[in-house]
């Protein structure tokens, strides 16, 4: 099966849910393990198939109509659910008009339909009604009454199984699992025998042309002016960092967009030690070979030229990961982050202390431990038993147009308008915002004040909001990764194979 995203389909072609396998921040202990902080503990997302899909058809996702909005280069020019909907009225209203009146429908008269439909739809709706009777045939004879999408459908270019497998990559030869490395989360583990010089698994990649753009600085806000001040000096990295390939003589950052970003350090250098066995690693990275032609260009290109395409929203390098033996089925798979990477590894250990009395810290109890224990506390009860200072409740929200609902004569909305029905695994899905529980109304409803936008800034009141859609989530800022000192460091590219232009000291 190819894979493809889409917004503007997502009623029509649209194949798979989205869903978040959870978070776990469990694994590691903040106040014992010096790699706290220093991974994501979101276990990321999978897919199922939300109707049957043939071999070789195209896996749709729904991104949102939004999506879309933000893209300009896209947004006037790709049809939107609204647009396939029109389209397949003007092909209802002809199809009407011929069969009563008995007129043929061909070119000319379809042309004219369309040149009169153009002056009350838009570009992306008259690019979807056919222009020709053989197109026009091809829609209505595939469908009684469903027009949108049979026109969806048609919209899209089919592949083949036999093209797939000709111009396809493999990108199920990796599948997550726990690491068998401590502390250290998930890792890549063969879902079958990889052989020797093998392609483990392609390596789409974003480049960052300035690595100083990742760097954090303490946010204070000013008493007086109630504005927002950035300190002057750096604090530490975004985690992001830990996931992406660099050189030790360049401010360049390439970040994997594939599954390869849960591939583990393993060092032959230690001899095995605590990395990850005698054998040492079992696959390295390379740039992409034929299959991606963009690579060769880019490899040519100057930090100012990817910066200037980095602008533009381009991107054109990729890695692909190699089997160096053959990979046993269930294996987990091991790359050489490199020996900077493992010096900077070993030197953070050696001074990493464990969060002390005073610090902030102390008073810190991971989600893992709270969820499905606690019970909900509205702000009154909280004010004599707390939460621990990292917890906050969280409620279920998707942002629904206010003007469909009204409010009851305090403000309160009610839940049960906003919430029609039990959104699944509270602890997986994404629509999550933080919120206050204001009342307890029974055991299975709540007066809720919901924070939402950006920077929480909006809020909501609603009542009659039912407890099932209320659970908790970490406060913003407390978890493992804003630690002070907690581990960053890329992940190496040999020297061997990094271009001489895009180190610092070549840089006229």
């Amino acid at each position: 099966m190819t894979f493809g995203s889409t917004s503007n389909y997502h009623t029509y072609l649209k194949n798979i849910e989205r869903h978040n396998d959870g978070y776990d921040d469990g694994i590691v202990s903040r106040f014992t393990d010096p790699s706290a902080g220093s991974f994501s503990y979101h276990k990321g997302h999978y897919f199922t198939a939300s109707r049957a899909i043939a071999a070789g058809e195209e896996i749709f996702a729904d991104y949102g109509e939004s999506w879309l909005d933000y893209r300009k280069e896209y947004a006037d020019s790709v049809p939107r659910e609204d647009d396939f909907i029109e389209a397949g009225t003007i092909l209802t209203a002809i199809k009407e008009s011929s069969l009563k009146s008995a007129a043929v429908i061909n070119d000319d008269v379809l042309s004219v339909v369309k040149g009169v439909a153009k002056i009350f739809s838009n570009e992306r709706v008259m690019e979807l009604v056919p222009n020709t009777k053989a197109e026009y045939e091809a829609i209505i004879q595939d469908t009684l009454d469903n027009y949108p999408n049979v026109i969806a459908k048609k919209s899209i270019i089919n592949r083949n199984v036999k093209w797939i497998q000709d111009n396809g990559l493999c990108l199920d030869n990796i599948l997550p699992g726990k690491s068998t490395l401590p502390q250290v989360g998930q890792g890549a583990f063969a879902s079958r025998i990889l052989a020797e010089g093998s392609m483990i698994s392609p390596v789409l990649l974003l480049q960052i042309p300035n690595s100083d753009s990742l760097l954090m600085y303490d946010v204070m806000r000013d008493k007086e002016s109630n504005e927002l001040e950035i300190g002057d000096e750096p604090i530490g990295k975004q985690l992001i960092t830990n996931y992406c390939f660099g050189h030790k003589d360049s401010k360049l950052l390439l970040c994997p967009q594939s599954n390869a970003i849960l591939i583990n350090h393993c060092s032959s250098r230690k001899n095995g030690g605590n990395y990850c066995g005698a054998k040492g690693p079992n696959a390295k990275i390379r740039w992409a070979s034929g299959w991606d032609p963009d690579t060769s260009t880019w490899l040519n290109m100057s930090l100012k030229e990817i910066e200037r395409a980095t602008v533009k929203n381009q991107r054109g390098l990729s890695f692909e990961v190699i089997a160096t033996r053959d990979i046993k089925e269930g294996e987990e798979i091991f790359i050489d982050y490199g020996p900077n990477w493992e010096d900077a590894w070993e030197s953070h250990k050696n001074v990493w202390t464990s969060p002390t009395e005073g610090s902030g810290f102390e008073n810190y109890t991971p989600l893992a431990n709270v969820i499905g224990i606690s019970s909900l506390r509205t702000i009154d009860e909280q004010e004599e038993n707390p939460y621990p200072d990292n917890i906050v409740n969280a409620c279920y929200w998707y942002e629904y147009n206010s003007e469909w609902y009204n409010p009851d004569e305090r403000g309160y909305y009610n839940g049960d308008d906003y919430i029609p029905n039990y959104p699944g695994d509270m602890q997986t899905i994404n629509d999550i915002q933080r919120c206050d529980l204001l009342k307890k109304i029974s055991d299975t409803h709540y007066e809720v004040r919901i924070y939402h936008g950006m920077d929480e800034s909006n809020e909501v009141l609603l009542t009659m909001y039912p407890k099932e859609s209320i659970t908790f989530r970490m406060k913003r800022y407390t978890s493992d990764q804003y630690l002070p000192g907690a581990f960053r460091h890329f992940i190496e590219i040999e020297d061997g194979i990094f271009p001489e232009q895009w180190k610092t000291s070549n840089i006229m």
